[in-house]
């Protein structure tokens, strides 16, 4: 048997190891060589109704188990970790120097970013506006609104940005290194992940943007772009 638990107010190991009990208990059982590759795409959740729910971050498929340890959800690639992940074509891009950058991408960055998010965000924020979001509205950029689109404070790792007049509910999330390379912490990371969770509870899609997104396989992320504008619920 397994015991309810809640997210503490500081994550530790003792807490993660009760937090993945069902999940490594279960995965030793019946997929002992599998095991540690399985986890490494599995995330904890939450502890709900006496069940423990986590999820696949690559596939979005759940899984989730009650107290005695049995499964009492699974979707079908849950427990999936066999990717053949595309080989990305780097993208060939100008020097900064030399890159046309439309009147309205640099009209609205120099206007609405201070100067602490013009130094951690400003480039990405340029190129994300210039190559991807600016031609799929024609460079309006009148509607861009910075901050978290809830009433929940922003996380302050990120830069919100979304369209405020668009036809769905998108929110571009610009994420730090910090948060990236988890360099502040679990805690912080979890702080994280609820800012991220609330958005989609709330139908809102985010759309994370951090330099690797943006230097490889420019075609695929516009061809993700454009789905997550068809995924997001309408205003």
């Amino acid at each position: 048997m397994y015991r309810p638990i809640d997210y503490p107010k500081k994550i530790t190991e003792k807490w993660l190891k009760k937090a993945f009990a069902p999940l490594t208990d279960y995965l030793e059982s019946h997929y002992p060589e599998e095991k540690s590759k399985m986890l490494s795409y599995l995330e904890f959740m939450f502890c709900e109704n006496q069940r423990y729910y986590y999820r696949n971050w690559y596939t979005k498929g759940s899984i989730a188990f009650d107290l005695t340890g049995q499964v009492v959800v699974c979707d079908k690639d849950a427990l999936r970790c066999d990717f053949q992940l595309p080989e990305f074509v780097p993208v060939d891009r100008p020097p900064k120097e030399e890159r046309f950058v439309h009147p309205n991408v640099t009209r609205w960055v120099e206007s609405k970013l201070n100067p602490r998010q013009e130094k951690q965000f400003g480039e990405w924020v340029r190129i994300f506006l210039q190559e991807y979001w600016g031609p799929m509205v024609n460079f309006h950029m009148e509607d861009l609104t910075i901050g978290y689109p809830l009433k929940r404070g922003a996380f302050p790792g990120c830069l919100y940005v979304y369209p405020s007049e668009f036809r769905s509910l998108m929110v571009f999330q610009f994420v730090g290194d910090e948060i990236v390379e988890m360099k502040s912490g679990l805690e912080e990371y979890r702080k994280f992940q609820d800012r991220e969770r609330d958005l989609t509870v709330n139908g809102w899609h985010a759309v994370t943007i951090y330099p690797e997104v943006l230097e490889q396989d420019a075609d695929l992320f516009r061809d993700y772009l454009r789905k997550a504008t068809q995924l997001a619920l309408p205003r």
